[in-house]
């Protein structure tokens, strides 16, 4: 079954934005009984002064002063989101880019899941950023991409391979926790296959209907299988096409406040498991995301 069992990691910046990126973090380590960490990344101050070399001194007096500072705003903000107080609380300052400064630290604590920021652009799409992407795709435990949502069920997607299973226990789990409904979605990409057509000429054609019907039944079968193991109140959705926007349509129907995809291994988001359908997922989703990796 699923579970954090290390502490939680929240990414923040001093925006009003990292609030819900706060506000998520501590109903997760909360939920699961963890320990809240915060992290924020100064940016890293390269000061050769070889003719000056007393002023060193000073620039390092700069820097311990602009930390205390920025400690002091995040725990600030801290109290005002979530009322928590050292030590229920620890923050750790990074140095340097912005994204390695978030996964340093997630190592150096042992962090159960990262929680990062899924900020929106002028037009009001919601999009991942360079840092958040690099996250998502290194971290060495799950990640949640905290974004406002709405308060409907959970949306745990799955094509029934090894890496996507953790990610529907994931999603049961979230559902128990929340108190709100599991919906498992599968969907069936029948993509057109290369073959002779005339001559020495190739095109593409669909797969033939018995085997379309075949992959549909079987699809259906695992689907029911799945969502009654995991007691999926949301029930099954079975839909065909294109995987990202069949499951972002899906979590757009259901008003999901949730979505949970998997992953595999530390590479990268994997193209053997849900692959290029998870990023697309985390970054265009209009909710929420947590992605359970299988190491």
């Amino acid at each position: 079954m699923f579970k954090i069992k290390g502490p939680v990691l929240a990414a923040m910046d001093l925006d009003k934005e990292s609030d819900e990126v706060l506000r998520q973090a501590d109903a997760l380590a909360r939920s699961y009984k963890v320990k809240l960490f915060v992290c924020h990344v100064l940016p890293e101050i390269f000061a050769v002064r070889p003719l000056f070399p007393q002023l060193n001194l000073d620039d390092a007096l700069k820097f311990y002063n602009l930390e205390a500072s920025v400690r002091d705003a995040l725990l600030k903000r801290i109290r005002t989101v979530t009322d928590r107080e050292p030590p229920k609380i620890e923050i750790e300052i990074e140095q340097g880019t912005v994204h390695a400064g978030i996964l340093r630290a997630a190592d150096t604590i042992g962090a159960g899941a990262v929680v990062v920021g899924g900020k929106g652009d002028h037009e009001g799409r919601r999009l991942l950023g360079g840092s958040a992407d690099h996250v998502v795709r290194y971290a060495n435990c799950p990640v949640l991409v905290a974004r406002p949502s709405p308060a409907g069920k959970i949306l745990a997607a799955t094509d029934f391979s090894d890496p996507a299973l953790p990610a529907v226990e994931a999603g049961a789990m979230e559902a128990r926790l929340r108190k709100s409904d599991l919906a498992i979605i599968h969907v069936l990409d029948l993509l057109p296959a290369m073959g002779p057509s005339y001559g020495d000429s190739y095109g593409y054609s669909p797969p033939p209907m018995d085997l379309s019907d075949r992959m549909r039944t079987i699809g259906q079968e695992k689907l029911d299988a799945c969502v009654q193991r995991f007691k999926a109140k949301g029930g099954g959705l079975h839909r065909e096409g294109p995987a990202p926007p069949a499951i972002l349509r899906a979590a757009a129907e259901l008003q999901a406040q949730l979505i949970v995809v998997g992953t595999q291994g530390r590479t990268g988001v994997s193209r053997l498991a849900l692959g290029s359908v998870a990023e697309a997922v985390v970054r265009a989703a209009p909710c929420s995301v947590l992605v359970v990796r299988l190491i």
